[in-house]
Parts: C-alpha cells; structure tokens; sequence
C-alpha cells in the first residue's frame, strides 16, 4: 500500500564526524551551504537533523537545554538565581 510522506529525516546526507566537527566551533553559516547541498536555518552556528521536504534539504537548528520529565505529568522547574530575587512587575 502506497503511504504519503510530506518529509523525510536524512541520516546520511552528511556525515556526523563532519557534523560535530562544524558544530563544536560553529561554522555552519545561516543560508544556503552549496558544499552540502543544504539550507542552514540555525542562527547559533549549530546544526541538528537534516529534513528533505520536496527534495528541498533543510538543517534545523540542534536542540539544546531539553528538559526531560518523569512519566507524563508536568514537575517544576527552579527559576534562575536572577529571577527568584523578583517579587513583583515593580522590581523589574
């Protein structure tokens, strides 16, 4: 049976040796990267998963900070030492 996809996850259009190496000094430059054949659209030099949307290769940015929760329920999450010092709008 014939099942329609809009995108695919390319794990092999790069190489991930190349990859890490970009992203640990943070080469990859927004736009078009003729070399790879693939549109940056991470503004922090950092790549993640390469998508191809109509054979269009799209970069996103990587994910960085991701908070991880136990089971399927909401836990809290400590505010910043800067911002537990604020008790109102007025002490902004």
């Amino acid at each position: 049976m014939y099942e329609q996809t809009l995108y695919k996850v390319l794990d092999d259009h790069i190489q991930p040796h190349t990859i890490e190496k970009n992203n640990k000094s943070k080469k990859w430059e927004y736009g078009y990267n003729e070399d790879y054949d693939v549109i940056v659209i991470s503004k922090t030099g950092e790549i993640g998963e390469i998508y191809e949307i109509q054979n269009l290769k799209i970069a996103l940015p990587k994910k960085n900070k991701v908070k991880k929760f136990k089971g399927n329920k909401w836990t809290h999450i400590d505010y910043p030492k800067e911002l537990e010092k604020i008790k109102s709008v007025f002490d902004w």
